[in-house]
């Protein structure tokens, strides 16, 4: 799979979740704020990664939508 010139427009929008409601990966655990989710390029065969960061802690967690793709 190769993500090489991949562009991420600034308006996507991403819901990852586990079908459960769960959605802790998103909660900082520090101050318990709703973080927004960052897509970034895990590099060269990695693909897409997305990083929950607070403001004020930083990055503390990181998801793979498409892992089970893998």
């Amino acid at each position: 799979m190769s993500d090489d010139g991949v562009e991420v427009p600034d308006d996507l929008e991403i819901r990852v979740g586990d079908g459960t409601g769960n959605e802790q990966y998103r909660t900082c655990q520090e101050c318990g704020r709703d973080c927004v989710p960052e897509p970034f390029d895990a590099g060269t065969g990695d693909g897409i990664r997305v990083a929950f960061s607070c403001p004020e802690h930083g990055v503390h967690a990181v998801v793979d939508p498409f892992e089970h793709l893998r």
